[in-house]
């Protein structure tokens, strides 16, 4: 009996001073970032139809429950309207925000328009919706200088609606241990 207590008290002690150096603490928790690159192809529709490439950016959390995911896009698309034979050229630089697997897109985009004659830039305010690699986006373009402003005629979409498709062909897993 006496034998017993003396076993559980040394016991005791040896755990005790074990805890106190850490040594039974787990390894700190590496937190996943998963890297996506990859070129899209898209097609904007508004008042004209304009075809869209690029390429874009993604970082999404390697968590399981409402991973965020930012992205960076870069893209250009040419409108040509068939009846005034009057193209349109733009660039658009822009990022969007995702807050969980499936819930919308928020994001903006600066953006410059050419008629090869005049030039117009703005900003774009999106909203949008992206299941798997399909991102499907509506925004408004508000250029500068406006069309009151401007007696010249120049035709880009104002209020669209966008489909992407980012085809992935570079991905990456950083692991960093979390705090």
């Amino acid at each position: 009996m006496v034998n017993r207590i003396l076993i559980l008290v040394v016991s005791f002690f040896c755990l005790k001073s074990a805890f106190t150096q850490g040594l039974f603490n787990s390894k700190p928790k590496k937190q996943k970032t998963i890297i996506k690159t990859g070129p899209y192809v898209g097609v904007q529709s508004g008042r004209y139809y304009a075809g869209e490439i690029g390429a874009e950016r993604q970082w999404k959390e390697g968590k399981l429950m409402s991973p965020n995911t930012h992205a960076l896009h870069f893209g250009v698309n040419y409108t040509y309207d068939f009846s005034r034979f009057n193209p349109v050229l733009g660039y658009d630089l822009g990022y969007w925000y995702r807050g969980s697997n499936v819930g919308m897109t928020f994001g903006g985009t600066l953006c410059m328009r050419t008629n090869f004659q005049d030039y117009r830039f703005g900003i774009t305010p999106t909203l949008g919706y992206k299941i798997w690699q399909l991102h499907i986006q509506t925004g408004y373009h508000f250029l500068y200088p406006f069309y009151a402003f401007d007696k010249t005629t120049f035709e880009s979409n104002t209020i669209f609606l966008s489909a992407r498709f980012v085809f992935i062909n570079d991905r990456e897993v950083k692991k960093k241990e979390k705090d």
